[in-house]
């Protein structure tokens, strides 16, 4: 999504169609303390949906086709964040109610995404405006949804959550919760269907959405965003420093989930995987070479870059689920 427009772009780096999108009224959660919203966007495996304004919620189809589905609460003291299933047939949303002062209540309610049938609010709450924290619906796992946990109003850009819950389409009732007791550990917003990566104290940890641990790899660097591959054979790290292993300034290094080596990518910090061979940066589409490095080794790569015409932010994979 780019100023005010939701666009489509390829593997190759190709743009695909794309629609205006409005911003929503909503803007503090009080006086001087800014909201943090979620991201407006939603894939399933046939649409992309959207919420246009505050309270719309629409669709964009990969041919260019666009049409209302339906609408969710908005307005200049609420705020809506929501997920498609896969399959267009539910939708989940995160209410927040900032109308009153110092508290914010959240409600999680699950509907039929066509007529609104079946409506269940399923988890309700009160945090608090100044260190509390809100969730985000991220995406939908075999009937289960997604929730990010994020801080809920902040001077500064969120750019991950604490952690993520794994809950019943149907109660809420917590099913896992990911990456478990390690704290602040970094991943991305854009995870894989496989599970989620995340890293801190110099290691990447990588879980499925059961919470199982699949993998633990060890780096010569700090904390980094991490991101899990689709196929959860690799993790991208992005990065803005010296890393330890030959990457200095803004890049992307990728590790071979399991073994040593690490492919380092300078010049953009990727958001997420399209697939399992390419990256998205909110300036450029990345190519990246599966199985690079060696074991044991790292390699430089300096090409396989497109460059966006515009930078934006990056708003989800399509297909969606996870």
């Amino acid at each position: 999504m780019v100023g005010g427009k939701l666009e489509m772009i390829g593997r190759t780096g190709c743009l695909g169609p794309s629609t205006s999108i409005a911003a929503p009224s909503v803007q503090n959660c009080s006086p001087g303390l800014p909201a943090v919203l979620a991201p407006p966007v939603s894939a399933s495996n046939s649409r992309v949906y959207f919420r246009d304004g505050d309270a719309k919620i629409r669709y964009m189809t990969p041919d260019g086709q666009v049409g209302d589905s339906t609408t969710v609460p908005g307005g200049p003291t609420t705020a809506s964040f929501f997920a498609v299933s896969p399959d267009d047939k539910r939708i989940a949303v995160v209410v927040e109610d900032l109308s009153a002062a110092a508290t914010i209540g959240l409600r999680l309610y699950v509907e039929d995404l066509t007529g609104g049938g079946h409506h269940a609010d399923t988890f309700v709450t009160t945090i608090q405006e100044s260190g509390g924290v809100t969730l985000w619906p991220m995406g939908w796992h075999q009937g289960s949804i997604i929730l990010a946990v994020v801080l809920a109003c902040s001077l500064s850009p969120v750019s991950e959550p604490y952690e993520w819950h794994v809950v019943d389409a149907t109660t809420a009732t917590r099913l896992a919760t990911l990456p478990g007791s390690k704290v602040r550990c970094l991943g991305g917003f854009w995870q894989s269907p496989a599970g989620a990566a995340c890293s801190v104290d110099n290691t990447t940890f990588v879980n499925d959405w059961s919470g199982k641990p699949l993998s633990q790899d060890m780096y010569a660097f700090g904390p980094t965003q991490a991101q899990l591959s689709p196929s959860n054979t690799s993790a991208a790290l992005d990065y803005n420093g010296p890393d330890g292993w030959g990457g200095d300034g803004v890049h992307t290094s990728v590790i071979n989930i399991g073994q040593r080596g690490m492919t380092i990518m300078p010049g953009h910090a990727s958001c997420l995987w399209i697939d399992d061979t390419t990256l998205l940066a909110p300036d450029a589409v990345i190519a990246y070479q599966s199985g690079l490095p060696p074991p044991g080794g790292s390699i430089t790569v300096t090409s396989n870059v497109t460059a966006l015409p515009a930078a934006g932010l990056c708003m989800g994979r399509f297909p969606g689920g996870l």
